[in-house]
């Protein structure tokens, strides 16, 4: 009985002295550390972000990928040059096969990251989106903004201005405008006011 209860109480104290050895835990969940765009060298750490980030998005031409991700709250855009090899090879990929993106990331992960670019930057504040009030459709047109969708029962557009997205909301007050097949949302919002305009997220980030 001794010898058993002898037995029982090294193994406890065993146990004790590994838990103080093992380093304490005290982040609560498996998100990864802060970023650091310094830390960065290949799109494979990118990806490591990216993958858990709330937003990620990727672009590429026949010289550059791009993929653009939110890491602690800010947007990044991260550019890697394509060598005319692996950009055949990625081109070449099949659109529909299911391994695709595996293929893709197997590619694309030891090329080198050229730069990163904080896009957060770039987004308009509120006071800045409050100043574009009174003006019109075509004043916005004329600085760059272009429109991806629109409601023409609200009489809203979500427009983007650099690289992100807008919900512009346009005043208005004649009869229901018809979504025709020639309906043309440049001419028919040009003299149009605007209301309000509010952010809405990223928009062209990758072009």
């Amino acid at each position: 009985m001794k010898r058993t209860a002898i037995f029982v109480l090294i193994i406890i104290l065993a146990l004790s002295i590994l838990a103080a050895c093992r380093k304490p835990d005290n982040s609560g969940d498996d998100s990864p550390a802060a970023f650091d765009p310094a830390q960065v060298k290949t799109m494979e750490d990118i990806f490591a972000y990216a993958d858990t980030s709330s937003y990620n998005d990727i672009g590429y031409t026949e010289t550059e990928y791009i993929c653009v991700f939110e890491a602690d709250g800010i947007y990044y855009r991260a550019i890697a040059e394509l060598p005319a090899d692996v950009s055949e090879t990625l081109w070449a990929i099949d659109f529909f096969d299911e391994n695709r993106d595996q293929k893709e990331r197997e590619l694309i992960s030891p090329l080198a990251v050229k730069s990163i670019e904080n896009l957060s930057d770039q987004i308009l504040s509120q006071e800045e989106l409050d100043q574009l009030a009174g003006r019109t459709g075509q004043d916005l047109f004329d600085d760059g903004w272009t429109y991806w969708a629109y409601n023409l029962e609200n009489m809203e557009a979500s427009m983007n201005y650099g690289p992100f997205s807008y919900n512009v909301q346009f005043d208005y007050s004649g009869e229901q405008m018809d979504n025709t097949d020639d309906f043309d949302f440049y001419e028919a919002f040009k003299d149009l006011k605007v209301l309000s305009v509010t952010f809405e997220g990223p928009g062209n980030a990758t072009e």
